[in-house]
């Protein structure tokens, strides 16, 4: 019994041997280098792609190439001719190393040894497979040995269990870089730009999971550059990275816009993703700009909002409120300052989740963009016209019943509901502004993850409510304030003529936006709106608010069925600028901004819309007036406009270049400032003339650097 057991072990064993021999190829020696093919699995199965290897063993300290070798060297190639049963294969490549340098050759691969994982597809699945690989690859080290080996893998039919290497197999995949989602790496930005004898790429990365240890970048898609080793900067504690590549024999113009693979490696995790990168500069990013000083700037950009030209046709309207309560008990005056800085501050943070949302989606952001949506302005609009027939005591606008019943043993609870609503709308307007300290802070928000960027919105938005919530903490200065009387209707009634010019600027900026026939149907559903509701205002209070409701609702409902329709007839309507100004800007086009900065020449890009009151405003005060105007007109001057009233994919782009997620933008290129000199939200001419005297000379190049 002892005897055939001891036989039954033997036959098990010589089974098991010879399967696991038939998972593997034999060994093909040379003095530096082997190769062999191995198989994760012992036998076909019925599955129609089998994981195979091609391993490359080598003398310790020599090294092969990975798939884009850098300044020299030569991949490993296979050609697959007298295979049998193959339909095709394709090599998966472990993300490489940077070999040592010889000679100045920044080179890329695998020292040692690798195993290329290889994916191959079966012609008759659970047919044998019949492997015949010939193979040409490298052994390094001081010089260079070519090889050659021809490889035979014979897998037979049968039932798919692991194969003795399927452990090698399974840890090369585990070094094949994926996308940048799945290594955790989110991509901010792709830039290039000049650089001595070529150009340099600049990417920059954002890191979920942890911070970055030592990340470097191999890029392919060059027609005929050189990419070299980047010089790496960290910012945030080690979650931003920026890295600047070199690129030796290749003009900017000819990366700008192509098409390039980018592979980051940082130890062990390992990312790549295809990037277009644009012409242009990554906004600095300073290491010492922490979280906290830039919850500070937000709060005094959010206090500057207040006097920003947006937020000027709802001013009015806060001061009337704090009127109102002049000579009123403490306690009333009091919550109506925190009803509308409660309203600011959950603006900002509805704002924020907005922002949150369409970044996790992929969608370009950006600070006012919802002015770039038709529908939003006509609901502005909307908004504007019940808030001033509010005023007008046509239409008391009350808290939900709900709520109301909550509150329903406060006194001036209506009043508070328009405090709160007063708060909301001013914020809805300041998005089309941006101010000092604004741009900064929400540029590093954008860039950064959801929390940061809910606490620097909840930071601007109390900069914006301070000034209520001080006077909360101290009613007694509303005693300063003007006593109510008589005088307030006559003021109530030409704050709502106010509300509704500033409806008539949104239905403007809707006309540019969706086309003019958009902006009359909405014009005649407010017209109509506005009439009922004054009509309705002399019926019962009940039935009153039911049919403003109702129309409302059914205007609602008729302009969420015309503007998608009606929004395309647009397109081809609206002018870049008016005719006389066609004399002076051209329509902005990066590529040839490029060619004229390379040409030299001083070039000015204004980045404005139409829904941007900062914009106009710089227009009104320093843009058309001397000596900026004078300088504009100037022959050797070329003016750029780039018109964000529409999501435009490029200049949003540009905007992001130079760490802005908002207009004004304004930029002064010149031979000494190739990469531009953005200038501040708010346009001085000083600033501005300033800003072409540094750009007009090469020697201004030194002492920017300086600076």
């Amino acid at each position: 019994m002892g005897r055939w057991t001891a036989l039954l072990i033997l036959l098990v064993l010589a089974i098991v041997g010879r399967s696991a021999q038939a998972a593997t190829s034999d060994w093909v020696n040379e003095q530096h280098g082997a190769a062999r093919l191995i198989s994760a699995v012992e036998a076909t199965g019925s599955s129609t792609q089998l994981d195979i290897g091609l391993q490359l063993r080598l003398t310790p300290g020599w090294h092969t190439y990975w798939r884009r070798p850098g300044d020299a060297g030569i991949p490993p190639v296979i050609d697959w001719k007298g295979s049998e049963n193959l339909a095709g294969a394709e090599i998966a490549w472990p993300a490489p190393v940077r070999l040592p340098s010889l000679g100045g050759l920044e080179t890329l691969g695998y020292e040692d040894g690798v195993v290329l994982p290889i994916a191959v597809r079966l012609v008759h699945p659970g047919a044998p497979l019949h492997l015949h690989a010939e193979v040409d690859y490298a052994s390094c080290k001081d010089i260079c040995i070519p090889y050659h080996a021809s490889l035979d893998l014979v897998l037979p039919s049968g039932l798919a269990q692991p194969g003795t290497e399927a452990p090698l197999i399974a840890a090369a995949q585990r070094r094949v870089p994926e996308d940048l989602t799945a290594a955790q790496w989110k991509l901010l930005g792709a830039t290039v730009g000049t650089e001595r004898g070529g150009a340099a790429l600049s990417v920059r990365l954002a890191s979920v999971a942890g911070p970055f240890a030592s990340p470097d970048l191999f890029v392919e898609g060059l027609a005929k550059g050189s990419a070299g080793r980047p010089e790496v900067s960290l910012a945030d504690s080690g979650r931003t990275a920026t890295l600047r590549v070199p690129i030796l024999s290749e003009a900017p113009d000819a990366i700008a816009g192509t098409k390039l693979r980018i592979t980051v490696v940082d130890g062990a995790r390992a990312g790549e993703a295809d990037v277009i990168p644009q012409f242009g500069i990554l906004a600095p990013i300073r290491a010492d700009a922490t979280l906290g000083a830039i919850l500070g700037i937000a709060l005094l950009g959010g206090l500057i909002l207040n006097l920003m030209p947006c937020v000027l046709p709802v001013l009015s309207l806060k001061l009337l409120a704090l009127t109102g309560y002049a000579g009123a008990e403490r306690r009333a005056a009091r919550l109506g300052l925190l009803a509308t800085a409660a309203g600011v501050i959950l603006s900002f943070g509805a704002l924020a989740g907005a922002l949150i949302g369409l970044k996790a989606a992929g969608a370009a952001i950006g600070w006012g963009i919802q002015f770039q949506q038709p529908w939003f302005l006509a609901g502005m609009a909307l908004i504007t016209t019940l808030f001033a027939a509010s005023l007008w005591g046509w239409l008391p606008i009350g808290l939900p019943a709900g709520i109301a019943g909550t509150v329903g043993s406060m006194r001036g609870h209506g009043r508070l509901t328009n405090a709160f609503l007063m708060g909301a709308f001013a914020t809805l307007l300041a998005a089309s502004c941006s101010a000092p300290f604004v741009g900064t802070a929400i540029g590093f928000a954008l860039a950064r993850a959801p929390l940061d960027i809910a606490l620097v919105f909840g930071a601007l938005g109390l900069g914006m409510a301070a000034p209520f919530l001080t006077v909360a903490a101290l009613p007694g200065l509303v005693a300063y304030l003007p006593r109510p009387g008589r005088w307030m209707v006559w003021l109530e009634r030409a704050l709502g003529l106010a509300l509704l010019g500033t409806a008539v600027w949104l239905l403007s900026v809707l006309a540019l936006e969706a086309g003019v026939k958009v902006a009359i149907v909405v014009s005649v559903m407010l017209a109509l709106l506005l009439a009922a509701v004054a009509w309705r205002h002399r019926l019962p209070v009940g039935r009153s608010a039911r049919g403003v409701v109702g129309i409302a609702a059914l205007m609602l409902a008729a302009l969420a069925v015309l503007l998608p329709s009606l929004r395309g007839q647009a397109l081809a309507i609206r002018p870049t600028s008016s005719p006389s100004d066609t004399q002076q800007w051209q329509v902005f086009d990066e590529a040839a901004l490029r060619q004229m900065v390379s040409d030299g020449k001083l070039v000015f890009v204004d980045v404005t819309a139409a829904w941007c009151l900062t914009c106009k405003a710089n227009e009104l005060a320093v843009l058309d007036r001397p000596p900026v105007a004078a300088r504009l007109h100037d022959p050797g001057v070329i003016a750029m406009r780039a018109d964000w009233t529409r999501p435009d994919p490029q200049i949003t782009a540009y905007l992001q270049n130079f760490g802005r997620y908002g207009v004004p933008l304004d930029v002064v290129y010149g031979p000494g400032a190739p990469q531009g000199i953005a200038l501040s939200e708010l346009l001085s001419a000083e600033a501005v003339m300033d800003a072409f005297r540094r750009a007009a000379t090469a020697d201004a190049r030194k002492q920017e650097a300086a600076q």
